[in-house]
């Protein structure tokens, strides 16, 4: 009987052998909803998850886990590329190993195939967000080793029920943050201030400071996904990631675009944070921040 992880790009296998693939993200956790059911109560029910991002880059992320994600020993504090023979562990329980193929350009086609779905390239219109923690170095310096993945992990997890709540989805994990989006539809304007007034809660805690900013635009999904995993591209995912370096700039805990105020306006108040360039952008664009208060530094 041949192996069927030949054609799987990347698994899990525990140290029986047995073997989970990887296929667009793999949930690790306690609750039998995960795609690798870890039955130790020192596991948390929704413990890790293992994302692909880009091109066949997997990430290894915590979600606040109260005995933690280890990667090779030692405890993950934020989102982390995983390569191939890694060992990971959650809590104290029974190891891990994370396996990549390793392909050759003609053998490509053939091993990734079953993995693969052929999407048509389209353009969705899309509310897209970037939310990153202030300051995160200094937030490192002023954490405990063992008080840090509580807070940079909780705080993801908080982040991702709210965006999945409202009918969003986390596309990418960064270091100190991540990308989101939400297709738009006719009820969509309510699910986004329901997102709005939520991460403005939790921005309210502290636990850690972060900004976010929030776009509203044409983006192109398609090409080649893997899993349930969709690929978005195109000049306004660009602008968004220029957007949050802008909002770092001006010390604002968040701040949406022109096309985001024309569609909130009604049911929001901000304000006007003027007109401002954006890096790779050939002109100036309006601004709005929905709190009045600092973001920090």
């Amino acid at each position: 009987m041949s192996d069927a992880s030949i054609s799987w790009q990347a698994w899990v296998e525990n140290r029986q052998g047995e073997k989970t693939p990887v296929r667009g993200s793999c949930s690790l956790g306690r609750a039998p909803a995960n795609h690798i059911v870890i039955p130790d109560t020192r596991v948390s029910r929704r413990h890790a998850t293992i994302q692909l991002q880009g091109e066949g880059e997997y990430w290894l992320v915590d979600f606040g886990s109260s005995n933690g994600t280890y990667l090779n020993g030692a405890r993950i504090t934020q989102p982390t590329r995983l390569h191939s023979d890694d060992v990971l562990q959650m809590g104290g329980a029974d190891e891990f190993v994370f396996r990549q193929a390793s392909v050759t350009a003609e053998a490509a086609p053939a091993a990734n195939f079953s993995d693969r779905t052929i999407f048509d390239v389209r353009q969705v219109q899309c509310w897209l967000l970037v939310a990153d923690i202030i300051n995160s170095t200094h937030l490192v310096n002023e954490l405990a080793p063992d008080e840090l993945p509580l807070v940079t992990g909780g705080w993801l997890r908080e982040c991702r029920e709210i965006i999945e709540a409202t009918g969003g989805r986390i596309n990418q994990f960064m270091g100190d943050g991540f990308f989101a989006y939400w297709r738009d539809g006719p009820a969509m304007d309510t699910e986004i201030l329901r997102s709005i007034q939520a991460l403005h809660g939790l921005q309210s805690q502290a636990k850690p400071a972060f900004r976010f900013v929030l776009h509203l635009a044409p983006v192109v999904f398609g090409g080649v996904a893997i899993g349930e995993e969709e690929r978005i591209s195109g000049s306004e995912v660009h602008y968004v990631f220029r957007m949050e370096k802008l909002a770092g700039k001006l010390k604002v805990p968040d701040l949406i675009s022109a096309p985001v105020w024309d569609r909130l306006s009604g049911a929001v108040q901000a304000r006007d944070m003027g007109r401002h360039p954006l890096q790779g952008f050939t002109e100036d664009f309006s601004f709005f921040s929905l709190t009045a208060g600092p973001a920090g530094v």
